[in-house]
């Protein structure tokens, strides 16, 4: 899977988009995924690494969606039970990634991220303090 940013029009922040992904009920739910272990993501890589080591970790989550981890490789993300239509209720959206599938989203997201940040702060004014963006005080 392959992920890129865009920026967002009004916002300092990038939208995730996931590239090679056809199906949008998947697409959403790993969009949502990435959403959610943003800010978590040592949490995230730490949960996979319990789960790779042969511990379960069921239903972390943040806004989105549930994600629980197993020792035989799978990661399941599913829907939260509050975003649901009332039809959906019974059998929840959800997806199914292997944990190196999962670490390696959380990894691209880190790595698109840190970039797009140095990026935009490469092209905004260098100024170590508020005050240094003022003029200097008229000297008369």
């Amino acid at each position: 899977m392959k992920i890129h940013l865009e920026d967002m029009e009004g916002s300092r922040h990038p939208v995730i988009v996931i590239d090679d992904e056809p199906d949008e009920q998947r697409r959403n739910l790993l969009y949502d995924f990435l959403y959610d272990s943003q800010r978590n993501e040592d949490l995230y890589l730490a949960d996979l690494d319990t789960a790779e080591n042969g511990t379960p970790v069921l239903d972390i989550g943040n806004h989105y969606v549930w994600v629980s981890m197993y020792p035989d490789g799978r990661v399941v993300i599913e829907q939260m039970e509050r975003l649901l239509e009332e039809d959906q209720k019974e059998n929840p959206p959800q997806t199914v990634i292997t944990i190196a599938e999962a670490r390696k989203l959380i990894l691209d997201w880190i790595e698109a991220r840190d970039q797009w940040y140095a990026e935009r702060e490469a092209k905004e004014p260098q100024t170590d303090h508020p005050s240094r963006a003022l003029p200097p005080p008229d000297p008369s």
